[in-house]
């Protein structure tokens, strides 16, 4: 082998080394790291009971979940990611499901934001609230976000992350919105 062919080879090879790590670096940097103590973790996989007469929801994207009567789900075409709308008689929701789902961190831009590190089937996740005020009145800001929800094994180390946000009439029914965020299930 030429002193050029092993140059460019040592090149070339360097360029997939670099790409590979840039590729796992970035990974991290689009979704931030969400942290709960491993004692929490541990101790929520627990059997889900719903709320009598709460209905099961399939999104058939990934995941389910528990709401109340009336609840409707509604999947939309996404580019990069499973997407859909959930709505109730008093909350607005929309999710997304994938590697580049918003961790709604803007939320954090209103005066009385607050967020509360959650578990979610056993995988850390934060619950971010603000008042969003309007013209029409307040409107309840709710937003989950779970980092690592699901792991693909086709695109080693990564995960997808599930991120659903909306608004509800009230405080009371954005408790509502998220006593329906702990009862997620992630699976096929």
């Amino acid at each position: 082998m030429s002193r050029t062919s092993a140059l460019i080879a040592a090149a070339v090879l360097t360029l997939l080394i670099l790409g590979a790590f840039a590729y796992w670096a970035l990974g991290t940097l689009i979704h931030p790291q969400v942290t709960m103590p491993l004692s929490v973790v541990r101790n929520s996989v627990a059997a889900i009971n719903a709320p009598a007469g709460w209905q099961k929801i399939d999104t058939k994207q990934g995941f389910s979940f528990y709401a109340p009567p009336g609840t409707t789900f509604q999947p939309l075409q996404g580019e990069d990611s499973q997407i859909g709308e959930i709505s109730g008689p008093t909350f607005m929701l929309r999710y997304d499901f994938g590697f580049y789902s918003n961790d709604l961190s803007d939320a954090k831009n209103n005066p009385d934001y607050s967020e509360e590190s959650v578990s979610i089937q056993g995988r850390a996740g934060l619950v971010r609230r603000a008042t969003l005020q309007s013209e029409a009145g307040p409107h309840y800001f709710v937003g989950l976000y779970v980092r690592e929800a699901v792991f693909y094994s086709k695109y080693p180390g990564r995960w997808a992350a599930l991120e659903i946000h909306g608004t509800t009439a009230s405080a009371q029914d954005r408790a509502t919105v998220e006593q329906m965020f702990k009862m997620i299930q992630f699976g096929p």
